[in-house]
């Protein structure tokens, strides 16, 4: 039996990540409490939350926010695996990058250990914040359709150019890890015998190349139907103009959330 593949492990791995992220879509069709919010105050109650959770420099109300993002999560009936997937990678990420300044920032040291009180805080303070802007993030990207979204944004006048990018963007992220999908299938297909670890090495900067080159490619064939279709301008959606109760309970929730961090 062949041995894993180091390289094919790694890319199906990425692939497959990818596009779980990215096309997670199902989530919006269920009946929950954010699926009910119109995408427009979604869009500007998650601003709001994230903007204070940026603003703040005690972990106590980042921590409280952080815990009104996983109930929000819950009452939207969002499936934890899901959920906790994508708030806990980035802090974890974000944790591990700024680690060192819990040694090398100044002050007293906890205990007999050289971590500075000044810098654990530091530490906690940052990861807390990255795990509760993810979270809200993620809140209001898996309880609203992409194009919802987009239609949200022109609502709320963002920049023609900037929606623009914004929709190219997520289309050719799609077809990119795609692309790399295809490319591991076909790879494992032709692949018999072993290659080593300098074949694999070998192998990594052809199967890049190819993987960037093909990708482009498939880019502006894309690029070339979406124009033979009729353009590339917005798509059509449905608009909802009026605003029901779960809009108001929404507002109610940031309101009092932000009136309860300023206070605090």
């Amino acid at each position: 039996m062949k041995r894993a593949d180091p390289l094919e492990g790694t890319a199906a791995a990425i692939a497959s990540r990818a596009r779980w992220f990215l096309l997670a879509e199902d989530v919006p069709d269920r009946r929950g409490f954010l699926q009910a919010v119109t995408p427009s105050v979604k869009l500007l109650g998650a601003l709001v939350l994230i903007s204070a959770t940026v603003a703040q420099r005690d972990p106590v109300p980042i921590a409280g926010l952080t815990v009104l993002a996983t109930v929000l999560a819950a009452a939207s009936r969002i499936p934890a695996r899901t959920f906790l997937g994508r708030m806990t990678g980035a802090p974890a990420f974000a944790g591990i990058v700024v680690a060192p300044q819990a040694v090398l920032m100044g002050g007293p040291t906890l205990a007999s250990t050289p971590l500075s009180v000044d810098g654990v805080t530091y530490v906690a303070v940052f990861t807390l914040r990255v795990a509760a802007c993810v979270g809200f993030l993620s809140l209001l990207l898996l309880t609203t359709r992409f194009s919802d979204l987009l239609a949200a944004l022109r609502r709320l006048r963002a920049p023609t150019i900037a929606v623009s990018l914004l929709s190219i963007t997520y289309r050719y992220l799609l077809v990119f890890f795609a692309e790399l999908d295809r490319m591991v299938r076909a790879r494992r297909g032709r692949t018999v015998a072993e290659t080593g670890l300098r074949g694999t090495w070998r192998d990594s900067g052809n199967f890049l190349g190819t993987f960037l080159l093909r990708s482009l490619e498939r880019g502006e064939r894309v690029q070339r139907a979406a124009r033979a279709r009729g353009g590339t301008g917005p798509t059509p959606v449905r608009h909802r103009e009026q605003l029901g109760g779960a809009d108001l309970t929404f507002a109610l929730i940031v309101a009092g959330t932000i009136a309860g961090v300023i206070l605090a």
